[in-house]
């Protein structure tokens, strides 16, 4: 494997925490910033804008939800107070 050499400039806790974890795995801080990119930039694959979604909804008519917005928010702050209301106790006498 052919590597490249690059330079990064590090905060005094940013390096604490990269020399921290690379002690806890018995590595080199360079391998441990290998891993973090291969982990969370190589593996995940490209970044994912929106245009990546242009097209994937139709705008022609609002969805469901668009249109009953208030009924249904309405009907479910009803349902969650009714499952928390009280029994009404009528006192004996």
């Amino acid at each position: 494997m052919k590597l490249k050499s690059t330079q990064i400039y590090l905060t005094p806790a940013e390096h604490a925490a990269l020399q921290h974890e690379a002690d806890r795995l018995g590595s080199s801080m360079t391998a441990v910033i290998r891993g973090l990119v291969d982990r969370y930039l190589v593996a995940a694959g490209p970044a994912t804008d929106l245009t990546d979604l242009a097209g994937t909804v139709s705008t022609a008519q609002p969805t469901d939800i668009a249109v009953d917005k208030d009924r249904l928010l309405y009907e479910d702050l009803r349902d969650d107070l009714r499952r928390h209301e009280r029994p009404v106790r009528v006192a004996e006498s």
